[in-house]
């Protein structure tokens, strides 16, 4: 009774988590579209994220790294919704199934991807500030090891699904 509580406090937070995520990267990708005529937009797309440098240094520049980030977010956002089915598809009396099984691949994969990503645009960034100079928060890189975590508990659900059948077909 008390893990099914948990379980549904869980799966609110991830749609939360989900939606704040899709407002994150809507109102960086709206931001960034009024600064394609106002640069003084590019001081401040969301949350204090301040891009104002690299838009008046290169605006292809600027345009990478901003779409880096609304990527990043949508990538979180992704996996954020994967959560959501998840938890909706959890039963704790039967809790090894193929979807479960899936969706944590699913959701290894996504973590996988978005720890390519920021790599990519933390070399990037690297790359610019260095040759000129600027400043710019890099994003975690930590993704690695989490994503590591999830796959191998998508292996041990596997594992219970194979067991689970076998018993299924003894008794």
């Amino acid at each position: 009774m008390k893990s099914e509580k948990i379980l549904k406090g869980m799966h609110i937070i991830a749609w939360i988590v989900f939606v704040g995520l899709l407002i994150k990267s809507g109102s960086i990708l709206v931001s960034y579209l009024v600064s394609i005529k106002n640069p003084e937009a590019a001081k401040n797309l969301f949350g204090g994220l301040n891009l104002f440098e690299y838009r008046n240094f290169d605006f292809i520049q600027y345009t990478f790294i901003t779409m880096y980030k609304v990527g990043l977010f949508l990538i979180e956002a992704y996996i954020a919704f994967l959560v959501t089915k998840l938890l909706a598809s959890l039963n704790l009396k039967k809790p090894f199934n193929s979807n479960v099984y899936f969706l944590m691949k699913k959701i290894s994969y996504a973590i996988l991807y978005l720890w390519g990503v920021a790599i990519i645009h933390n070399a990037h960034v690297r790359f610019i500030g260095r040759r000129y100079n600027f400043s710019m928060d890099l994003f975690s890189s930590d993704f690695i090891f989490l994503a590591g975590v999830i796959l191998i508990f998508s292996q041990i659900v596997k594992k219970g699904i194979e067991i689970q059948s076998e018993n299924d077909l003894t008794i």
